[in-house]
């Protein structure tokens, strides 16, 4: 079995494949110790491959246990400047995150040309390929929640729970919170995909891709006119058996 685990900034998502290279389960967890003591005891893993973006000792904790434990040698994925027809734009390889860098990955081969990959976590981060796997850099922003969220941490409002999206203009503070923060992240992703659209190929249209926590959400309210969105929760998953294949 190869377990492979997507650590981001406020989950771990986590994925367990067969020796033929199937899913054979999926899930997020708090922590990788619960997930393998747990979760997962009993099964056979061979290989582990990990994604992390989150910094401290998590990563060193993980590896240290699994060479203990299980005698397994954590593959970690690391930025490289040319991976698989894909060539990073950043200057300083450092400063790109490992999982929009497998996004990349993913995207190029499931698309073969340009693309326009849209990770909506905890931040949205849209990043830019050509025809030729050129990576022409993307953009960030704070996540559907995190906005929300920056607004009671500084000013005395209160939120519930529960958000109530839409693109309507709201009738309450909540509603007029929770829809502005989608309104921006739509307005911004469908100025970005117009933009884009005739820059990036000179063939077909770039494919429109969403992945992410928050994708299936704010998928629904994107209107991107006769492009189409593909939605693939796996992508960063997909990008780890491409660079540690």
């Amino acid at each position: 079995m190869i377990l492979e685990l997507d650590i981001g900034n406020s989950r771990i998502k986590w994925r367990l494949l067969d020796s033929a290279g199937r899913t054979q389960s999926t899930g997020i967890a708090e922590q990788p110790k619960q997930l393998l003591d747990v979760t997962l005891a009993g099964q056979a893993i061979q290989r582990v491959r990990v994604s992390c973006v989150r910094p401290g000792e998590l990563l060193s904790e993980l590896t240290r246990d699994l060479a203990e434990t299980r005698g397994i040698a954590v593959e970690i994925a690391r930025v490289q400047r040319h991976c698989q027809g894909v060539t990073v734009a950043y200057q300083d390889l450092s400063r790109l995150g490992v999982d929009r860098w497998l996004t990349l990955l993913a995207a190029f081969r499931s698309s073969g040309g340009a693309a326009i990959i849209v990770d909506c976590g905890t931040a949205v981060t849209v990043d830019l390929l050509d025809d030729h796997g050129n990576h022409q850099g993307g953009y960030i922003v704070p996540g559907l929640k995190l906005g929300p969220a920056a607004l009671t941490r500084d000013t005395a409002i209160r939120l519930s729970a529960t958000p109530q999206w839409g693109l309507e203009p709201g009738n309450s503070t909540e509603e007029a919170i929770y829809h502005g923060a989608l309104i921006m992240l739509t307005a911004l992703l469908e100025k970005v995909v117009s933009r884009e659209l005739g820059r990036l190929t000179t063939e077909q249209s770039p494919a429109v891709i969403l992945t992410g926590g928050d994708a299936a959400l704010i998928g629904r309210y994107l209107n991107l006119g006769q492009t189409t969105i593909q939605q693939m929760p796996e992508l960063v998953f997909d990008g780890l058996g491409i660079a540690l294949p």
